[in-house]
């Protein structure tokens, strides 16, 4: 923790360093801007709908932020730097109960089940590779924050996702065994006293801190704003620091379990197979990150069937992992298990499933469901955002949520394209990550404002609220 100890001091000691004592609470300007981010009184939709009519950019009921983010600046205004970060750092620690995470989970159990060593050397290198998210998410929030532009959209960039799918790949055909990653002799020349790995562990984390930009919640958004008013970069870089520090802390431990694979007894039967399943993870993984890429969501659709084919494979036909008897009944089970999977799959259903049906967003379509008094549900999404996917999956199919879903007008904002549309959109709804929910009631008011993934209970919750 030594190298993530000291950055976080150096950016904690720049911030205080005009301040009388340790802890004190921010200077006026500062304080001013915390002031500014509370949350005003929302504007009725129609009087939105009016004023958008003379300026299209103008920000519509949504733009009020939430008790949380209010809650957050609060907490900087009164009680100072100290509680202030402690705070951030644990908002950073929840994040990792939120879908974003689960291209995070996949990788580094895949990168660090291959790393060999001792666990003083897989903990050094964990840590680098948190240092690496760390640096990047916050670079990318700090640049997000003052820019005004959308958290996460890097993901929306086909060149962004071909690098990463590329370095995904590149890292499962080193796990298959068809070459070995180090870095080129000139740069370990050039780095003097660095050793092989450390290089790697910081450009692996550095990639993964764009992948890990879509963890979108209201602490995140409070930190948005808090950076947006006080229009400091160094103020924000060391806000988004802690965040990602408190986000990577648990994968300095999930690290260190998957380095210790290759300390198993009787490793060396089934350590090859191990190493064949975090190479097709790995493409999974790269598959999942180029599907916005590809047109009709096709790869969505192919990778439930790829994770079956890769089961059954690893089950019954690889050859490593079958002297060891006890491996070889898991790796049959295992097989068993895909192969029912994949028939279910190839097995059509023949009971359709019932899904939210989400109208394309228009507001001449909000206006005529304020005239016929019907509540609205707009969800804010994109093509990359995991959450939103997750939704998809889970909320969306839900049977309860279909029921209590039938009286509104369902409206989803799609964000993945760059375009004018989109920008004046978000700017006018505050949307700053997706996804973004918005539940207005029959007179077009926005009675709530949910950011980042939202369950089937609480997305009841929300519904059961306008009965």
């Amino acid at each position: 923790m030594r190298i993530l100890a000291v950055i976080a001091a150096l950016l904690l000691t720049a911030m205080v360093a005009n301040e009388a004592s340790a802890g004190a609470p921010p200077n006026s300007a500062q304080v001013a801007a915390i002031e500014s981010a509370k949350p005003e009184k929302p504007l009725h939709a129609g009087e939105a709908a009016a004023s958008a009519s003379r300026n299209p950019a103008t920000k519509d009921s949504g733009a009020s932020e939430s008790e949380e983010e209010a809650g957050l600046a609060n907490i900087f205004a009164i009680h100072g730097y100290v509680l202030g970060f402690l705070v951030v750092l644990l908002g950073g620690l929840a994040l990792n109960l939120t879908p974003c995470v689960y291209p995070l989970i996949g990788v580094t159990i895949a990168y660090f089940g291959n790393q060999g060593g001792a666990p003083r050397k897989v903990a050094i290198l964990a840590m680098i590779y948190v240092l690496g998210i760390a640096l990047m998410f916050s670079g990318v929030g700090v640049a997000v924050a003052l820019s005004g532009g959308l958290f996460g959209s890097a993901l929306q960039n086909p060149y962004v996702l071909t690098v990463i799918a590329a370095m995904l790949m590149a890292l499962a055909a080193s796990s298959f065994g068809f070459f070995s990653l180090q870095p080129p002799q000139w740069m370990m020349r050039r780095a003097g006293t660095a050793r092989p790995g450390y290089i790697g562990a910081l450009m692996m984390g550095l990639g993964m801190g764009v992948v890990a930009a879509p963890c979108i919640g209201p602490i995140v958004l409070g930190l948005l704003l808090m950076v947006q008013r006080s229009q400091s970069a160094v103020f924000g870089f060391a806000l988004f620091f802690t965040l990602a520090v408190g986000l990577g802390l648990p994968y300095v431990a999930l690290a260190l379990a998957a380095g210790s694979i290759r300390n198993l007894p009787r490793s060396g039967e089934w350590l090859s197979w191990i190493e064949q399943l975090f190479g097709f993870v790995l493409v999974g993984l790269a598959l999942y990150f180029i599907d916005p890429v590809v047109p009709g969501r096709l790869i969505t659709r192919f990778l439930p069937y790829y994770a079956a084919i890769v089961g059954v494979f690893l089950g019954f036909i690889s050859r490593s992992g079958r002297n060891w008897r006890p491996f070889l009944f898991v790796r049959s089970a295992i097989g068993v298990i895909s192969l029912a999977a994949l028939v279910y799959l190839l097995v059509p259903s023949r009971i359709p499933r019932k899904e939210l049906a989400f109208a394309p967003f228009n507001l001449t379509l909000v206006e005529a469901a304020q005239t016929e008094r019907k509540p609205v549900v707009v969800d804010f999404a994109a093509d990359w955002c995991v959450p939103c996917r997750e939704m998809e999956r889970t909320t969306f199919v839900d049977p309860t949520v279909v029921r209590a879903a039938s009286g509104f007008v369902l409206l989803k904002a799609n964000l993945t394209a760059e375009s004018d549309q989109n920008a004046a959109l978000m700017k006018r709804f505050n949307i700053q990550g997706v996804p973004t929910t918005l539940f207005i009631d029959s007179n077009g008011k926005v009675r709530k404002r949910r950011v980042g993934y939202v369950g089937p209970d609480e997305f009841i919750r929300y519904l059961h609220e306008f009965n």
